[in-house]
């Protein structure tokens, strides 16, 4: 029989344990607040309390199994395959994947990239700006209703707390189904095309990623907006303190099914850790997660890495980018 689970995981604890530890049998990690800036704010957590919200994806409907269809659908079609997935990517022995392997990879990622509340967050702000104005209006006016998408709100004894309240709450069921739905048109894009997938590893003893409670980013090379649904964006993501996933577009046909792998060290190592533990950071809603060393040495370059570069810097940036896309294309990958 189904259960109701009201606490759900919108990052997914199979991900997260694996910047973390065990103790006996439950996982932990070490959680930095995104604006603070000091390691005594670090503190530990077990992983089951911490990237979640209550009722996130819960639907309405008459039965359990209804209620849960997404919660289900995460946790029995893709929670439960990560694993499998996280040795496959990180056994530098495994040179390639078969069509059923990438189309779990590809579907995972995408998925990871759209279940977070990030996406819910930014739908709720403008959301709230819009009934902030509307009310203020109403207000003016002296009339208790305003009309929106052809339906009338009503704002009779209602502050304006309440009444953004309710109306982010009814719709969340629908959203979250959104989120889902254009997950899945943009895995059939990407599973169809000949992305190829890369994974580099920090090959200095002392570099480790960090993660995030919005742990995927999009990137393109050709634009400087990135439109989330854009199946030539690059989807990157940490797989744990020393692997980073990426998801690169535009590939040969005859390497789809190839893992390109590359160990980094010195300037390169130096450039991807920062690079991407500011990338996460930036993604990032409320909690960066990670090994207590990696978050630490995360703060010790954090000023540095967030204030402008210098024109020699962005210059120097700019030549590494450049060989990068090079090596690229010498493998075929774009």
């Amino acid at each position: 029989m189904a259960e109701l689970v009201k606490r759900q995981h919108f990052v997914p604890r199979t991900y997260l344990k694996h910047f973390g530890f065990d103790k006996g049998e439950e996982s932990f990690i070490h959680v930095l607040p995104r604006l603070e800036k000091t390691p005594d704010k670090i503190f530990e957590s077990n992983v089951k309390n911490v990237a979640l919200q209550k009722h996130l994806y819960t639907l309405p409907g008459e039965t359990v199994e209804q209620k849960m269809a997404i919660e289900k659908f995460y946790s029995d079609e893709l929670e439960s395959q990560y694993d499998n997935i996280y040795e496959l990517l990180t056994n530098p022995e495994q040179k390639s994947i078969t069509d059923k392997q990438r189309e779990l990879v590809i579907s995972t990622v995408i998925t990871m990239f759209y279940r977070t509340t990030k996406w819910l967050s930014q739908h709720n702000g403008l959301m709230n700006e819009v009934f902030r104005k509307a009310y203020s209006l109403c207000e003016q006016a002296g009339k208790d209703y305003f009309m929106f998408e052809k339906r009338k709100i009503s704002i009779q004894g209602k502050s304006l707390e309440q009444l953004t309240a309710e109306y982010n709450s009814e719709q969340q069921p629908y959203l979250v189904m959104t989120q889902l739905e254009t997950a899945f048109r943009l895995i059939t894009l990407r599973i169809k095309s000949f992305d190829g997938i890369v994974v580099s590893k920090l090959g200095d003893d002392n570099a480790q990623f960090i993660t995030s409670d919005n742990p995927v980013s999009a990137s393109n090379i050709n634009y400087d907006h990135v439109m989330p649904f854009d199946p030539t964006n690059l989807l990157k993501l940490p797989l744990d303190s020393k692997h980073v996933l990426m998801i690169m577009p535009n590939g040969e046909k005859q390497t789809r099914n190839t893992i390109f792998r590359n160990e980094l060290k010195g300037t390169m190592c130096k450039t991807q850790r920062l690079s991407s533990n500011y990338q996460q950071m930036q993604l990032s809603e409320r909690f960066l997660f990670g090994q207590e060393s990696a978050l630490e040495s995360y703060l010790s370059t954090k000023e540095r890495t967030e204030r402008p570069l210098s024109a020699a810097e962005l210059e120097a940036t700019t030549k590494k980018l450049e060989a990068l896309k090079k090596q690229m294309k010498d493998l075929g990958m774009i």
